[in-house]
């Protein structure tokens, strides 16, 4: 099969799984008890390993065991996966709920000093959706400047540290303006976050690129970097938003495009997928 060009056939894809221009593939990997086991951090890793996946987001739980993060922190990093902690709610934003955001950076920065380096987080992801809330319909504004605070306690947190630190964010997130200073929500972060991945769920490469292009030229001007990410689980909003019903061979075709039409982007950093166990569990 040709797009724009590219022979993403399977005779050119099957087994390499490489994006072409290089750039880091990404997975989000939320069932953390996956690796709690041998078997289970095998099998995520030995994924990873024939996707070419080379950063997962993996949600941290206190209730998995610190030695369960050392082990498959350190068998990543001798695979070429980093690993950055993950999590988030909607209701982070609330005034009551802030302070999970320094719970999560404190629990990974006391994690990180008490290990080797080859077993620490390389960065921490958040992910918090605020407009699933009722609040968000409610008093938008509050909602807005509330998120942009819980953001901004994440990078004051880690400011004495090296981790990596992002948020994902739908790709209409240039849509929302911030009261205090009328800059769109999107500027804000960028000035807080390393990078995004921008929720641009939908299955068809050319409107992935479309709906994320914009948010790409001004990382590019402001020296951020931006993933774009995928869907493969079922939805009920819509077949058009997940690669769950098209199949891994399709929605790596796509990637490929998507990938070629990125790569114009200095800020262009690569491909994320939701999640792990839709991936893993999508037909051929």
């Amino acid at each position: 099969m040709r797009l724009l060009g590219i022979d993403t056939s399977s005779s050119n894809t099957a087994g390499a799984a490489f994006l072409p221009s290089g750039k880091t593939k990404a997975v989000w990997l939320w069932d953390t008890t996956k690796i709690s086991t041998n078997t289970g951090r095998n099998e995520i890793i030995q994924f990873a390993r024939k996707k070419q996946i080379t950063l997962i987001y993996l949600q941290v739980i206190s209730s998995v065991p610190k030695n369960a993060y050392r082990a498959f922190i350190r068998s990543s990093a001798s695979s070429g996966i980093q690993i950055h902690a993950l999590d988030g709610a909607p209701d982070w934003i609330l005034p009551n709920q802030l302070i999970r955001i320094s719970s999560l950076v404190n629990w990974v920065k006391t994690y990180n000093n008490s290990v080797t380096v080859n077993e620490q987080f390389a960065g921490i992801q958040v992910d918090i959706e605020p407009y699933l809330l009722p609040e968000w319909y409610q008093d938008q504004e509050t909602a807005i400047t509330n998120w942009l605070e819980a953001l901004t306690l994440l990078a004051q947190g880690t400011q004495d540290t090296t981790l990596i630190i992002s948020s994902a964010l739908p790709f209409w997130v240039d849509q929302i303006i911030v009261p205090a200073t009328q800059s769109t929500f999107i500027e804000s972060v960028f000035q807080l976050m390393n990078n995004v991945t921008l929720m641009s769920y939908r299955d068809q490469a050319q409107t992935v690129v479309d709906i994320s292009d914009n948010k790409l030229v001004l990382a590019d001007s402001l020296g951020k970097r931006v993933f774009v990410a995928l869907e493969t689980n079922p939805t009920s909003e819509g077949l058009y938003l997940t690669f769950y019903d098209d199949g891994q061979a399709i929605m790596d075709n796509h990637m490929a495009e998507i990938d070629h039409l990125l790569s114009i982007h200095p800020s262009y950093a690569g491909i994320a997928v939701h999640d792990y166990n839709g991936w893993r569990n999508l037909k051929p």
